[in-house]
């Protein structure tokens, strides 16, 4: 299929109504490396190592995908992906995956999926290409019902207390919603490791600063056209996303072009046989509100709850702006760890949630001035320059 075409179906996607894809999303990645047409589990067993799926069940309904690459059951730790992402950004770079390191270092790896990713677009009794209310979530819910399931789960199955937790972008951000709102699960944590930490948006950088000041009028034109998934693993948008990404003219147009300009660049760690692998897996779906939630706390420059208007507000919230966030209720032990070149995470705003945290033990800014929000888990060398650190930290716990 031609670019041409594929630019085509996409203004007919706009114009219309998102719908899902009645072909095979594996047919879009033809021609990649091997590990784009990889789940999870295959990935896992790839690289030899034995892993198992299960399903979590939310106090909300929602069924999400949990997997297990079995370690030692006395130490427990959970990685938490970001938005546009699944529990597969840490298995990618094969042997050097900080899943993979994690597990040869002995320690029992779980990968959480949150509801509307690929994995855990499942519900009781919505479904999600028939019923808008299954999207109805945003950050919140993944920390307020999703983490804590998970949680839940690991520690009655592995018998423990206690475990640790590694998240990189929304990880981090579900993270503190729940040390914030259900104040009993910091009990549960060990320590918790927050790669490029995303809680205030307020210092970002253009492009993202200029999307920002529209992202009211984005996200009411979303919804007149009825979007509320967002890069659906098996939407039109992501096939036509991986029929011109997987170019030759991709690894420029998509991501020196698309992505670095919003996460930083750092080509010479992200080279090009590497990026035409995780097109398979990224960027994944999520739901319109989560997007308008995080845009909503950069316009606001405020940690907040989702901002429904005043009328809602008042019946949610019984107040008239939406309840902030808590974080000095975050007693877990907080390691932060940010990149100088990361325009999502940058280091001011690391910097003020670091002033309003009551138990950070560690604040770590990687060396390179190239280090951006993508090399946290995808850069070439990462596992020489940062996961030492995050094994070494995790020992002193776990």
């Amino acid at each position: 299929m031609s670019i041409v075409k594929s630019i085509f179906f996409l203004t007919l996607m706009i114009i219309d109504k998102p719908v899902t894809l009645s072909i095979n999303i594996t047919s879009t990645l033809i021609g990649l490396p091997e590990d784009a047409r990889l789940n999870f589990t295959q990935l896992a067993y790839k690289y030899g190592l034995v892993v198992r799926e299960y399903e979590v069940i939310t106090e909300d309904g929602y069924i999400l995908k949990l997997f297990n690459i079995q370690g030692n059951k006395k130490r427990p730790v959970l990685l938490a992906h970001g938005i546009f992402g699944t529990a597969d950004i840490y298995l990618l770079r094969g042997k050097t995956s900080l899943g993979y390191i994690l597990a040869k270092q002995g320690y029992d790896v779980w990968a959480l999926n949150v509801r509307g990713s690929r994995y855990s677009r499942k519900h009781l009794t919505l479904d999600p290409d028939k019923d808008k209310a299954f999207w109805n979530f945003s950050f919140h819910e993944h920390g307020y019902y999703d983490l804590p399931a998970n949680i839940d789960f690991i520690l009655q199955s592995t018998g423990q207390n206690q475990l640790s937790i590694i998240g990189i972008s929304e990880g981090t951000t579900i993270t503190f919603v729940l040390a914030s709102m259900r104040p009993e699960y910091n009990e549960k944590i060990n320590v918790f490791l927050a790669l490029a930490p995303v809680v205030y948006l307020q210092n970002l950088e253009p492009p993202s600063s200029i999307l920002l000041q529209f992202s009211a009028e984005i996200n009411d034109l979303l919804t007149v056209l009825g979007f509320e998934e967002l890069f659906g693993y098996n939407s039109i948008f992501k096939a036509i996303y991986n029929i011109i990404c997987g170019q030759r003219i991709g690894y420029d147009l998509c991501l020196k072009i698309g992505f670095f300009p919003v996460t930083g660049a750092d080509a010479d760690e992200l080279e090009p046989e590497f990026y035409y692998t995780t097109i398979g897996q990224f960027p994944d779906g999520t739901s319109r509100k989560n997007l308008a939630h995080y845009t909503q706390v950069g316009r606001r420059r405020i940690f907040a709850q989702y901002d429904y208007g005043r009328r809602m507000n008042l019946d949610m919230y019984q107040s008239a702006a939406p309840p902030e966030y808590s974080l000095n209720r975050v007693t877990i032990k907080v390691v932060l760890i940010c990149g100088k070149n990361d325009k999502l995470s940058t280091l001011k705003d690391v910097q003020i949630l670091k002033d309003r945290l009551p138990n950070v033990i560690g604040f770590r800014v990687m060396e390179s001035n190239t280090f951006n929000h993508l090399d946290h888990v995808w850069g070439r060398n990462v596992h020489k320059v940062s996961y030492p650190f995050i094994i070494k930290t995790l020992r002193k716990f776990n």
